[in-house]
């Protein structure tokens, strides 16, 4: 017995001998990461948490922290706006002409843009604003001449409007800095809105803001700067939207010239914000596209067919063409980033495709035809989101049941009850078959539990208001209504029994509740003597068959266990 002690006693010191090696292991790793990588001393600690304090809160996030550089940004914001201001009221006080004028803002341009290029980099956030700011008084300066002045040729003013681009472009290459390119595309497409004199060209317009786009676009492309695609996004949107509203409700009838140039610019439009951004992720290696891109795959084609359908007052017809041109566009965007494993644009693609697809039909088709589209929509909507899992087609997929479901109540709300035919119609046999695949295949494609049982209630109550609907339109309808209600329900209570399981069952027994409420609510009132007599009759057998069927099925399994 001893020797068993003596033995146990060696094994537990052996093992705690072990332990003591694996924690001095421990400590001398520790120390010499301490000896490579050296602690901070209080006054760095002190240091970086005052830092931290100044420029950070655990509530805004860091790209949004407002430090000095906003004070800059928005200093040369209200610089720009002042001498747009400048402009316009040097013209309407007819203080200066108009040569003075431009010069002087040349020459406002000129002190910015000299005094970012000879500071130090190591100012280089307030360096990149000055720079920006003198790009953004060049074109305030060479449209106001253009536009308000027009002492010099079209060509001249232009082939500086050039000029101040490519400096720009080339700027923002050189110094890798978006703010630079920021200021000058935001200033150069704020400008027609600053200095609007009641009267302009379209034309003109629409090229200005087309050479501002594409030199944004070269740069985003070059770059990748976010915040320079919203700039592209929201500035060019606004320019082609105000260009397109105002040349169609607010002045002269638009020339076939001016719709063609607006037209122009909406396309440009699209392909420097949609077009570029997208372009940036088809190369190799494949880039994770930003927020801001996904967005533009949405918001560019949605904004097209309104701006479309106003400059060329189309008809829902061709205003579908162009709808399923843009689905056409977003199946090809689709397979092309999946087969180039970008699976996250191609998934945005190929709901911006379906999105399209779903207006252009709605467009295009009316009445029955659309219903079904619409019905075959949602089912394979549904069937791609529970294959691949992915939220938003599931959103997209709940969005158009509702819209479908919304459509069949309004329509059986809607029947007449002349219609002795409906019962019969195309209409109502596609209404039956989506309250079915609602309550069957929908709600079985549904991940969650609580949907699926949403779905499956909806879809009996809207199967009991199709059966009333349809069948109420019959003679004696009421009779036929609870005769049809109560098939239901015993159907639902056998196949609760034999397959479906206690939810099922439960529905039935509801129904059947109904079904008696309803003899006595309606039908006692409505119904002929004879008709009373079998309806009573006949559901109180089938209800104390029931009653016998489920006392003696819940016995013989009670004495099963």
């Amino acid at each position: 017995m001893s020797d068993k002690n003596d033995k146990e006693l060696h094994e537990r010191m052996r093992h705690l001998e072990r332990r003591v090696e694996q924690l001095e292991k421990q400590l001398r790793e520790e120390k010499e990461r301490d000896l490579v990588t050296p602690k901070p001393s209080p006054e760095d600690q002190s240091f970086a948490q005052k830092r931290s304090e100044e420029t950070g809160s655990r509530f805004i996030p860091d790209e949004i922290q407002f430090d000095e550089q906003w004070l800059n940004r928005i200093g040369i914001g209200l610089l720009l706006i002042g001498v747009a201001f400048l402009f316009k009221y040097s013209v309407d006080q007819g203080w200066l002409i108009p040569p003075v004028r431009s010069m002087i803002g040349l020459g406002i341009g000129m002190f910015l843009f000299g005094s970012g290029l000879r500071m130090d980099e190591s100012m280089n956030p307030f360096r990149q604003i000055m720079l920006g700011g003198g790009i953004g008084v060049f074109y305030i300066t060479g449209f106001a001449t253009y536009q308000l002045y027009t002492f010099l040729p079209v060509t001249i003013i232009w082939l500086f409007m050039i000029v101040v681009t490519l400096l720009a472009l080339s700027l923002s290459l050189q110094q890798n800095e978006p703010i630079l390119s920021v200021t000058g595309i935001l200033g150069a497409l704020g400008t027609p809105f600053m200095l609007y004199s009641g009267s302009g060209s379209v034309v003109m317009l629409m090229a200005y803001t087309v050479l501002i786009l594409v030199a944004a676009a070269v740069i985003y492309y070059k770059k990748g700067w976010q915040s320079l695609l919203w700039s592209i996004l929201t500035g060019g949107l606004t320019v082609v939207g105000v260009g397109v509203v105002t040349t169609s409700f607010y002045s002269e009838p638009a020339t076939e010239m001016d719709r063609w140039m607006l037209q122009f610019g909406v396309v440009v439009w699209a392909l420097c914000s949609w077009g570029i951004a997208v372009a940036r992720n088809i190369g190799e290696p494949v880039r994770e596209a930003s927020a801001a891109v996904h967005l533009s795959v949405f918001a560019v084609p949605l904004w097209i067919l309104p701006l479309v359908v106003i400059n060329w007052e189309l008809n829902e017809e061709s205003l579908a063409m162009v709808a399923f041109g843009l689905a056409a566009i977003g199946a090809a965007g689709y397979y092309t980033f999946q087969h180039r494993k970008a699976s996250t644009l191609a998934l945005s693609h190929g709901l911006m495709g379906l999105i399209m697809g779903t207006i252009g039909v709605i467009l295009f088709f009316e009445g029955t035809p659309l219903y079904i589209i619409l019905v075959a929509e949602t089912v394979a909507l549904r069937y791609i989101a529970m294959q691949t899992g992915v939220s938003r087609l599931s959103i997209g997929s709940h969005f158009l049941f509702l819209v479908v479901l919304l459509w069949t109540f309004n329509a059986l709300s809607e029947i007449s009850y002349s219609e002795e035919a409906s019962l019969l119609s195309i209409d109502a046999f596609s209404q039956l078959i989506f309250i079915i695949v609602s309550g069957t295949y929908l709600s079985a494609w549904l991940p969650q539990e609580v949907p699926q049982k949403l779905y499956r209630i909806t879809s009996h109550l809207l199967l009991l208001f199709w059966i009333y609907q349809m069948f109420s339109m019959l003679s004696n309808g009421q009779a036929w209504v609870t005769i049809t209600w109560g098939l239901y329900a015993i159907v639902l209570i056998a196949a609760g029994f034999i397959k479906f399981g206690r939810d099922v069952r439960l529905t039935g027994m509801a129904t059947l509740f109904l079904v008696v409420a309803k003899l006595f609510w309606v039908d006692l009132a409505q119904l002929q003597a004879l008709w009373r007599i079998l309806l009573f009759i006949g559901f109180g057998g089938v209800l104390m068959l029931l009653g016998y069927y489920l006392q003696s099925t819940l016995h013989k399994a009670e004495s099963e266990i």
